[in-house]
């Protein structure tokens, strides 16, 4: 039971591990934009590798958008995980730790059950999405084993804990009760998963030894009728034995003549941990090393590093029984230093059904033929002055060793550190992030190493005259073998791009606000002077047509208050003016109720002229925290509105309240106007030059100008209306 339960967890490992380099390989299609390239052939080649695994899947902000292979999984496309309940917690989980996290088995939005592996991607220190891979369930138990492993002595059952009912739940059709039997269980992290095997029957092992009683029984028959046979013929078998030993003998020196003499170099190696078993003199001649120091060693250690990548995978695949063997043309690394080009060809030492064991290896020494590459070997000489020349910092080191192994002179241009200095302190780097943001980088940095993934990121540094430095820093992942790697990077001085960054958006942001202000004031200026002028206008006509002492004293009495209303709104104006060179607007305490006085004042003209009915059930200590002029720019225009547009047939009658609503104040103007038929002309109601009416005094700006003054106060605004009926206006003031 131990040891099927080993395989089929041996077989889940690696199908995970399959599962996290698939998802790491769609990772690096992401440019620093956040786009992804090539994703179809990238797609399609990763799953032609892993074949355990049925479709992989890119999903930016949580949503998938690029699945492949798109045929079969469309209904999963635009499918936003994040607000998911059956997926929301996985995927939150593997955000919060920043490692790769499956979710399933569950129903799969393109049918069927399935698993759901999920890697998070952040770009720039921010979350992108995920880099996926989704594992149909009976590909998943399929790669696993557990079919191929059917015993009628024991069956499997697999389980998982749910994150939020903490209950374990089970997903194989097999029995979940089980605990008063004999059973042996391993956890997998990775899925929160638990695998069990489980024995059918008590008595399953008693019936083992029936079969081997028979078994001992029949052994000994045939052993009495042997050694009869051998008692009555032993002339015969000394014969025979001696016959096969010389066969024997024949065929062991024709190997070893074969092995020894041959033209090629012949390994025997471990093809569990790449060691060597054995090697002929041929290879030794190769490479330069003795036998003796041969099996102290293993490929690994002599293989190029840029050819180790390759063949470790084409090792992968043939302990996995997906190839038979495999040739492949690789570089080796003589004991004098130089390179030398082989082409080898390796042939496995077990049979299909075996556990891999060893292999052979005939390696054809193809140096000659690569001499046309020569170039690229003389140039790699040359590496560290090209690397002095780059304009930036080179460096190279180990994430699981203090400090650097490599840095480039530019240091010294940038930082004003010599290399020398840099790499003699282990703590070099981190003692001179700029303190405030040596925690996050730090933190980035350690779970890049853990993930193994490279990344680009800006931070800043304080260079030896104590000034903080601005860098880009480039770091890609080189691999040395299964167990170690390193980082290699390019610190980029970007001081001046930042500040001239900093600097320009400051100024975009500087002119945009004063643009914005600018425009509100010329509206503000050409509507609310124009209601004052146009009453002062009104008010002298009257004057000049009226022939009453009184009614020309009443006159004058209301043109001057209307003069006063005019000097204040100047007055206001004048102090939005003085404001416009500051991003924070001039607010203060304000009385709703004197602010509506003043503008039933303003318009007590269009008033008298409508026999209009205010009724202001506001209490007179309601007050808001706001700008003057827009706070009489929006009472002028809302109430002036309710006189414009009353209806014909009845006398205007306008309603202000208050009350509260959440986070607001929320001023309510109704009317019993003409209305607006809001179905028609919602769309366009806070519209520039905007009107719904034959009115000619219908401008289409005050509505606009409302709009735009109530969102820069961080407040909203909202119309109920229906012809013919009248209106309702909720002016909502932020707290």
């Amino acid at each position: 039971m131990e040891n099927l339960l080993t395989i089929v967890h041996q077989n889940i490992e690696q199908t995970l591990k399959n599962s996290y380099a698939t998802t790491t390989g769609m990772a690096l299609t992401i440019d620093d934009n956040g786009i992804p390239k090539n994703f179809e052939e990238a797609g399609k080649q990763l799953l032609s590798y892993n074949t355990s695994i049925d479709a992989v899947q890119l999903v930016p902000d949580g949503i998938i958008k690029y699945t492949y292979p798109e045929k079969g999984n469309e209904a999963a496309a635009n499918f936003n995980i994040l607000t998911s309940p059956l997926h929301k917690d996985a995927a939150m989980k593997a955000i919060e730790t920043r490692k790769m996290y499956y979710v399933g088995p569950v129903e799969l939005k393109q049918g069927g059950m399935g698993i759901v592996g999920r890697l998070p991607v952040f770009k720039k220190g921010k979350f992108w999405g995920f880099s996926a891979v989704v594992i149909r369930f009976s590909t998943f138990m399929r790669a696993a084993g557990i079919s191929s492993l059917h015993d009628d002595r024991f069956y499997f059952q697999l389980s998982k804990t749910d994150l939020k009912t903490k209950t374990e739940q089970f997903f194989l059709n097999e029995s979940s009760d089980f605990k008063d039997k004999n059973f042996k269980s391993v956890s997998i992290p990775e899925g929160d998963w638990k695998l069990y095997i489980i024995e059918k029957s008590d008595t399953a092992l008693i019936k083992e030894f029936i079969p081997v009683l028979f078994l001992t029984f029949i052994l000994s028959i045939i052993s009495g009728m042997l050694v009869n046979i051998v008692l009555r013929r032993p002339y015969e078998l000394e014969n025979l034995v001696k016959i096969q030993t010389e066969k024997i003998i024949k065929n062991e020196l024709l190997f070893k003549s074969l092995f020894e003499h041959a033209g090629l170099g012949i390994t025997h190696t471990n093809s569990v941990n790449g060691t060597f078993i054995d090697a002929n003199d041929k290879f030794c001649e190769q490479i330069g090393y003795t036998q003796e120091e041969i099996k102290t060693m293993d490929f690994m250690m002599i293989t190029h590093l840029d050819d180790l990548e390759a063949d470790l995978k084409q090792m992968e695949r043939l302990r996995n029984g997906e190839i038979d063997g495999f040739s492949l043309e690789k570089r080796y690394f003589h004991k004098n230093g130089s390179i030398i080009w082989v082409n080898i060809t390796v042939s496995p030492l077990w049979t299909k059904n075996e556990k891999p064991s060893s292999h052979m290896t005939i390696v054809e020494d193809i140096t000659k033929r690569k001499q046309v590459e020569q170039d690229l070997l003389l140039s790699k000489q040359n590496i560290q002055s090209l690397i002095n020349t780059v304009d930036g910092i080179v460096w190279e080191g180990y994430p699981d060793k203090p400090g650097v192994t490599f840095v480039s002179e530019k240091s010294k241009d940038i930082l004003g550190y010599t290399a020398e200095e840099w790499i003699s302190d282990d703590n070099f780097w981190y003692d001179h992030l700029y303190p405030e943001d040596r925690e996050w980088v730090t933190k980035f940095s350690k779970e890049c190493a853990e993930k193994k993934q490279p990344h680009t990121w800006e931070y800043r540094m304080i260079n030896k005259a104590g000034n903080v430095v601005w860098v880009r820093d480039i770091v890609s992942i080189f691999i040395e073998n299964d167990e170690s790697f390193k980082f290699r990077g390019i610190l980029i001085d970007i001081s001046k791009t930042k500040q001239f960054e900093l600097d320009l958006n400051h100024s975009v942001q500087l002119l945009t606000e004063q643009n914005k202000r600018l425009l509100d004031f010329s509206h503000i200026v050409s509507h609310n002077l124009r209601s004052h002028t146009s009453n002062i206008e009104s008010l002298t006509n009257l004057i000049e047509e009226s022939q009453d002492e009184n009614e020309k004293k009443e006159l004058l009495g209301l043109l001057k208050k209307v003069s006063e209303a005019l000097t204040e709104t100047m007055d206001n104006l004048n102090d939005v003016v003085s404001v416009q060179t500051d991003i924070n607007r001039s607010i203060e305490l304000l009385n709703l109720n004197e602010y509506i006085r003043k503008t039933e004042n303003i318009l007590s003209n269009q008033i008298m002229k409508k026999n209009a009915t205010i009724l202001n059930t506001i209490s007179d200590d309601c007050n808001v925290k706001y700008n003057a002029a827009y706070l009489e720019s929006i009472l002028l225009n809302l109430i002036s509105n309710s006189i414009r547009y009353s209806h014909p047939e009845r006398n205007p009658v306008i309603e202000l309240k208050t009350y509260e609503e959440n986070d607001y104040l929320v001023m309510c103007v109704k009317d019993n106007g003409i209305g607006i038929d809001l179905k028609k002309n919602g769309h366009k109601l806070f519209g520039m030059y905007k009107t719904f009416t034959d009115n000619p005094e219908s401008k289409g700006i005050g509505l606009f100008i409302t709009k735009n003054q109530i969102d820069t106060m961080q407040g909203k605004i909202e119309v109920e209306s229906e012809p013919g009926t009248g209106t309702v206006i909720k002016v909502y003031f932020k707290r």
